[in-house]
């Protein structure tokens, strides 16, 4: 059979002709469950290795007001400027303010098919985005990308639906990546399910998983930590507790009976770049194992020395319990995924954070403000100073001094002038000031990126708007480098998605969605129901169009030139009626084309009319006899 790779086992292969699966269950799943620990103690490695893995949680305590910490003296002041999350949403509103300009075009245009099936796909998609708010999806991998790294988990279901999931870097976990996600050697998605979602997916197969549930509320993790399997039995007990504590697996915490009603369960896939062949001497069926050859696409045929898993391998665990071993569900053949990274480094796995030179300028704009704040305290509410016996202790304990008319009886020989005074607060130097004003703050608008507009309203001269355009250009470099790695990041997804159209939109579902349009000739020939053609492997077709996302579409500056760019030319007669719509983003331009060309046809059959009557007498015209 396949040849065995001690960290990567064979699957379940079927044989051609009767179908049964070559290796047993329980020994297939033991195995795999090694293997799962292999590859996941690998994935947790790198995750260590990520720019940001030990400060996100700092980033994301700031960005919700916990500036101070908790032990602080509670007559310090905790006010604070929570400047860093204003940038954050000024940075979100920025970066996904335009919807992409999408376009599908095909390799070559000989036939006149593939263009419509380019422009059957463009539109599928363009609906789908719409449909599924996929902006909203958009905007939250940019935020988890603001933090770390950002993913896209890119899925369809037929008979036609895309599926599409912001994830983080704690739930997207690279195993030996590359400079892309692509390059990986394999992919750990991990995250929590409900019973429901393991019933729906795998139906009787989730029997008796409500045991490898955890409660929804807890951490999920415990103290009970055990040896790594890479490590031998002695070498561990001769191990520092230190360096236990680091190596060791931690083990999921199980919840007792009753202890919650709404439980979730552990999910984890893999997706791995399997590399075993076929040394048989016949043909392997690799299949669904839950699914027979009719009820799915993606099976396909192996021949002796042949690549088992050619499109990738995927392994799905629902808590310890082995759920799926089999062939990827796409026919893109790559990891379901697209990375976005905003500032991504040469010399190390992930990107640095947004927040990384932001939080220690706000936290320096807070320390000084808190400071003259407490000054302003003490300066309203002034301590008073008295000298010993000057006042007896019974009378200076009842004294309220920020109680109006409140009465204080010293004694006789008591100087009132002098015994009895307030104390004046502290003065704040004047380069406190200067530092706040001249630095702090225009240094953090410096980072963050953004042009301060009511300062500039100030000035005895305003700048036009041109030129606080250019100003804004000038400033914002890094905002538009980062809308270039988003234009990528949806050139990826795009090509993910443009597979998964071909492979889960059916024909009926096309024509709900665009009505005659959404038909081409392939759906009727011997391999019906979908757009590639019968002669070509269904797993290329999709290779056979180009992808592209206009740049600067996401910037919302170079959208409203390219609007006034779009009018000019209109005016000028170099581009059409129609372009110019689609340029300023009009919905409904066939409809609009329509009413126009009927306005156009009425108005020319008035003036015919008017032509072709006689001319009337001025008696006729004014209802007078002359």
């Amino acid at each position: 059979m396949a040849t065995l790779i001690e960290a990567n086992p064979e699957g379940r292969l079927a044989r051609r002709k009767s179908g049964t699966p070559y290796a047993s269950p329980d020994q297939h799943e033991k195995r795999m469950l090694e293997f799962r620990e292999a590859a996941r103690e690998e994935a947790f490695r790198t995750q260590q290795m990520h720019r940001e893995a030990g400060r996100v949680h700092k980033y994301i305590d700031f960005l919700e007001g916990k500036h101070w910490p908790e032990a602080r003296k509670p007559w310090r002041s905790s006010l604070y400027a929570n400047r860093m999350a204003k940038a954050r949403l000024d940075v979100l509103s920025m970066l996904t303010d335009i919807k992409p300009t999408l376009d599908i075009t095909p390799n070559f245009t000989d036939f006149p098919e593939i263009e419509r099936q380019a422009e059957i796909a463009e539109k599928v998609i363009q609906s789908e985005w719409v449909k599924r708010a996929m902006l909203l999806s958009l905007i939250e991998v940019v935020d988890h990308a603001m933090l770390s790294t950002g993913f896209w988990k890119i899925g369809a279901v037929m008979p036609g639906k895309l599926l599409v999931s912001a994830c983080g870097f704690d739930n997207v976990l690279p195993i030996q990546p590359g400079a892309r996600i692509q390059d990986s050697s394999g992919v750990l998605y991990r995250t929590f399910r409900p019973l429901s979602y393991f019933y729906r997916i795998f139906g009787k197969k989730a029997n008796g998983l409500e045991r490898e549930a955890v409660p929804a509320t807890s951490d999920r993790v415990t103290n009970a930590m055990r040896r790594p399997l890479h490590i031998d039995e002695i070498s561990w007990k001769n191990a520092s507790p230190q360096l236990r504590y680091k190596l060791a697996i931690r083990e999921a915490a199980r919840p007792r009976p009753g202890q919650t009603y709404f439980p979730v369960i552990p999910l984890e896939e893999y997706w791995i770049e399997d590399y075993n062949t076929n040394t048989s001497q016949e043909n392997v069926v690799v299949k669904d194992p839950h699914k027979d050859l009719d009820s799915h696409n993606w099976h396909y045929v192996v021949g002796p020395g042949e690549r088992l898993f050619p499109r990738k391998r995927l392994i799905v665990f629902a808590g310890d319990r082995l759920m799926y071993d089999g062939p990827s569900v796409y026919w893109h053949g790559q990891f379901p995924f697209a990375q976005l990274n905003l500032n991504p480094v040469v010399w190390g796995y992930g990107s640095i954070s947004r927040y990384r030179d932001l939080m220690p300028i706000n936290r320096a704009i807070n320390e000084i403000i808190a400071g003259i704040h407490e000054l302003v305290r003490k300066a309203l509410n002034p301590q008073l100073i008295t000298r010993e016996g000057a006042v007896s202790k019974a009378a200076w304990r009842n004294f309220f001094q920020d109680r109006p008319g409140d009465k204080l009886m010293m004694n006789k020989a008591a100087n009132t002038n002098q015994d009895l005074r307030y104390a004046n607060p502290p003065q704040i130097p004047s380069y406190v000031y200067t530092m706040l004003v001249q630095y702090l703050v225009p240094e953090f608008e410096k980072i963050s990126g953004f042009l301060d507009i009511a300062a500039l309203t100030k000035k005895n001269q305003v700048p036009g708007g041109d030129t606080i355009e250019q100003m804004k250009d000038a400033m914002q470099t890094q905002l538009r480098l980062e809308s270039r790695f988003i234009e990528q990041f949806l050139i990826d997804a795009g090509h993910l998605a443009l597979s998964n159209v071909f492979q889960f939109f059916t024909a009926k579902q096309r024509l709900k969605i665009l009505g005659p349009d959404g038909i081409t000739y392939h759906d009727y020939d011997f391999d019906p129901d979908n757009m590639k053609p019968w002669t070509e492997p269904r797993e290329d077709h999709w290779k056979n169009f180009s992808l592209t996302v206009a740049e600067g579409s996401l910037h919302g500056a170079s959208r409203d030139r390219e609007k006034q760019m779009a009018i000019a030319l209109f005016q000028g007669g170099v581009i059409s009626r129609k372009e110019l719509l689609r340029k300023l983003g009009w919905g409904n331009i066939e409809a609009i084309e329509e009413e126009l060309e009927q306005e156009s046809q009425m108005m020319a059959a008035q003036v015919a009319g008017a032509k072709g009557m006689p001319r009337l007498t001025r008696g006729q015209r004014t209802g007078k006899a002359v």
